[in-house]
């Protein structure tokens, strides 16, 4: 049964110039089990009028798990405008999980995530459930953000796939000269994947990010013959 109930906000860390990432512990203590890939619904509850404002973030965190991690755009809206001032110690409400976008550990050895902006959140919780799990499938990510400055939780991913012996490819789509960036540049398509995923028929291939990323990337995986039985897929936006 999903409960709404209180969190205490627990860490704020501001890990790109348009994102931070926010940890929610639940004040009971009490583990929320869920698969990598779900999603939580977030509420802030203004004490004076009562008002709620609530959205729906994907956990980056592994599972099961007491604390709730997210990856949020400070975009402000209604709820970031909130989280904006928000300081360690306030109550915010969380209901869990949610979602059919769900990573199977046992769905196969060769994985593909393929992530746009914060679209990330799900892929990192994936790869720290592997690690927990001790397992060890052979997992590309291609990661697709608009600056050089825009990979979230840099660190943090980096460790996880050279733990794993995994690969990652990030690629830039409005980087200027000025950033001088030697890496890959452009939108993710069918020629980059064939690229850099010469197997990628013989992968489960996940995807995650906004709309418009992706239609673009489902229709490109069907469109180099990987059946759409092994695409899973999550719009944000």
């Amino acid at each position: 049964m999903i409960i709404n109930k209180p969190y205490v906000l627990t860490d704020i860390k501001k890990t790109t110039p348009d994102v931070t990432t926010f940890t929610f512990k639940a004040q009971d203590n009490t583990s929320v089990d869920f698969v990598p890939g779900m999603f939580a619904m977030l509420t802030y509850q203004d004490k004076a009028t009562g008002q709620k404002i609530s959205r729906a973030f994907s956990m980056a965190n592994s599972s099961p798990a007491d604390s709730l991690q997210f990856f949020i755009s400070m975009i402000g809206g209604q709820l970031t405008s909130k989280l904006a001032q928000a300081k360690i110690g306030d109550i915010y409400y969380i209901s869990a999980p949610y979602g059919q976008f769900r990573f199977d550990i046992n769905a196969g050895n060769k994985l593909l995530f393929l992530a746009g902006g914060t679209g990330l959140a799900p892929f990192y919780s994936m790869l720290k459930f592997i690690i927990d799990k001790g397992a060890a499938p052979d997992v590309m990510l291609l990661y697709s953000v608009k600056y050089p400055n825009d990979i979230i939780e840099r660190d943090g991913l980096e460790r996880m796939i050279s733990q794993l012996g995994g690969r990652m490819v990030v690629t830039v789509t409005r980087a200027v000269p000025e950033d001088n960036y030697q890496g890959q540049t452009g939108h993710v398509d069918a020629a980059m994947i064939a690229r850099y995923v010469p197997d990628v028929k013989e992968r489960v291939s996940y995807i995650c990010g906004p709309p418009a990323f992706v239609k673009a990337l489902k229709d490109a995986l069907v469109g180099i013959g990987v059946p759409e039985k092994e695409i899973r897929a999550e719009m944000w936006g």
